[in-house]
């Protein structure tokens, strides 16, 4: 031990020090104050973190970014709202409108995708159309998540409305969506034949949607519905609906995200189910069922008028649908770094 310390000493460099080094290795006159250096308390300083903190949406945004599946959906997302909006604008005035010359024609450069029977454009018709599918969606998207949420939160923190919510989702449930969409729409339609079709449209997507949205919220507050913190503020006195908004909406807003993205194709697909069938948009307006339903007739004699809508309805139900596959995964806390 004592050459390894006589080692140790030699390492350092001393020339500061006032310490003689004989020849033999030995340090004398140099104590271990002197080796030291005190350094003042700096109280920021001692505050400061070496890692960065951890932010949530920060987390989500570099996880989705660093998914190719997502920058796929992102740039198709951009391409599909550029030509919703600016594809319309720019139509040739004529092209929407019926023109007996110019029907059924193949696709050129004058029509990209042709004509339809009655010589509109299927370039301009679809995409008009397609925003209008979208708009519907969207509305409709907006009012289930809302509802939904809001109901789904009173099912799960309230325990005692179980059998109403429960024996109402059987009830729902046990019936294919699409079938209640269409006899809601057939009921509303002679009803009220003097509303326009498109409140009647968003009214049968949306009055029962909300229930599958609601039982999933309300499961995921089963979850964290009895954590420390929501014990605490019940003991406490807080108000339901407080400890509703500020404690459990938080922490299932991310999945209800998720589950809000993928609703949006579901409901563009039953809208245009709804006018094929002919209880959603009529015939005459430009509308994606609308033009599927011409093609299918005519798919035989000229493909593309029906390939042209189908094809675009098949890009944006696959650009939502890999939307919401990116957000499952980059909302995942648990797949954060």
């Amino acid at each position: 031990m004592k050459d390894m310390k006589k080692t140790r000493l030699d390492k350092l460099d001393l020339s500061n020090f006032a310490a003689e080094k004989p020849e033999n290795g030995e340090v004398v006159g140099c104590s271990e104050n002197d080796l030291f250096v005190l350094v003042p308390i700096d109280e920021k300083e001692s505050e400061h973190l070496t890692s960065e903190p951890y932010s949530y949406w920060r987390s989500v945004f570099r996880s989705f970014i660093r998914k190719p599946s997502a920058m796929v959906a992102l740039i198709s997302l951009v391409l599909l709202f550029i030509g919703i909006v600016i594809i319309p604008t720019l139509t040739p005035a004529g092209f929407l409108e019926y023109n007996l010359d110019t029907r059924d024609l193949l696709p050129s450069w004058d029509h990209l995708w042709g004509t339809d029977p009655v010589g509109r454009d299927l370039f301009f018709m679809t995409w008009t159309a397609a925003g209008k599918s979208l708009r519907l969606a969207l509305i409709s998207a907006s009012i289930i998540l809302f509802v939904g949420t809001i109901m789904g939160l009173i099912w799960g923190f309230f325990r005692h409305l179980d059998p109403i919510f429960i024996e109402l989702n059987n009830l729902i449930m046990n019936i294919p969506s699409l079938l209640i969409y269409m006899l809601l729409a057939y009921v509303f339609t002679q009803a009220f034949p003097t509303w326009p079709v498109e409140i009647r449209l968003i009214i049968s997507l949306t009055l029962t949607s909300w229930l599958g949205l609601a039982r999933f919220v309300r499961n995921q507050v089963l979850i964290i519905n009895n954590r420390e913190y929501n014990i605490a503020s019940k003991t406490l006195g807080t108000p339901p609906h407080r400890i509703m908004m500020r404690n459990l909406l938080p922490y299932i807003l991310s999945v209800v995200i998720t589950d809000a993205s993928l609703i949006i194709p579901g409901l563009i697909s039953s809208e245009v189910s709804m006018s094929y069938f002919g209880v959603g948009l009529p015939s005459s307006s430009i509308s994606i069922g609308a033009l599927l339903e011409l093609g299918r007739t005519r798919f035989e004699l000229y493909p593309f008028q029906l390939l042209a809508p189908a094809g675009l309805l098949a890009f944006i139900i696959f650009t939502f649908f890999l939307l919401g596959l990116a957000l499952t995964d980059a909302l995942d806390p648990k797949k954060h770094r």
